[in-house]
């Protein structure tokens, strides 16, 4: 007596599929799971605007401090920083760059006839004790266009680059912004509070 075996279409589809898909996942998962593994972290520098440097009140030519003597009030109220680790994995040394660009904005005050505004700010690198390794000052000229009262804008980004040889890594320093006060600047933020 002869038995015969009656086979459904669908069963013997979904039978061969898992069999398919089984050896496919068996053969590629150690080569998927190089593609999409993850990057190396990279180390940065973390990056602060520094207190009592984030605004800047400029009072026209004089000894008036009284809010019709203000040229213009300025806040550092953002920055963009970008960090590349351009280290070698073998051997640890080479270089983590920043580029950071400045985000401000700028009120024009009473006393301020012409609509021109120039101001300095700084980037200083520090080391994980806090010693400043470089500080570099850079300028802004601004026109407040027609009868414009406000302006947020963007500085054009600046490249820093922090050499870094092991045990050393981007994380060990810190980068500071702010404006670049004169004493008496420095003097009015701190009675504002």
């Amino acid at each position: 007596m002869t038995k015969s075996v009656l086979c459904r279409p669908g069963v013997l589809l979904s039978v061969l599929s898992a069999l398919v898909l089984s050896a496919c996942e068996s053969s590629y998962v150690s080569d998927i799971s190089d593609i999409f593994s993850d990057p190396p972290a990279v180390s940065c520098p973390s990056v602060s605007i520094l207190a009592n440097a984030e605004r800047l009140t400029l009072f026209k030519e004089g000894d008036g401090r009284d809010i019709i003597d203000i040229r213009a009030e300025v806040l550092i109220d953002d920055f963009i920083a970008k960090c590349y680790n351009e280290v070698d994995s073998t051997t640890g040394i080479g270089q983590v760059r920043v580029d950071l660009s400045l985000g401000y904005t700028a009120s024009r005050g009473p006393a301020n006839q012409d609509g021109t505004l120039g101001l300095s700010y700084f980037i200083s690198i520090l080391d994980k004790n806090k010693t400043v390794l470089s500080k570099s000052i850079f300028h802004i000229e601004t026109v407040f266009d027609g009868n414009r009262y406000r302006i947020t804008n963007y500085d054009e980004p600046v490249n820093l680059f922090i050499p870094v040889t092991p045990p050393q890594r981007g994380s060990d320093y810190l980068i500071y912004i702010g404006f670049q006060l004169t004493a008496d600047q420095l003097k009015y933020n701190q009675l504002r509070g």
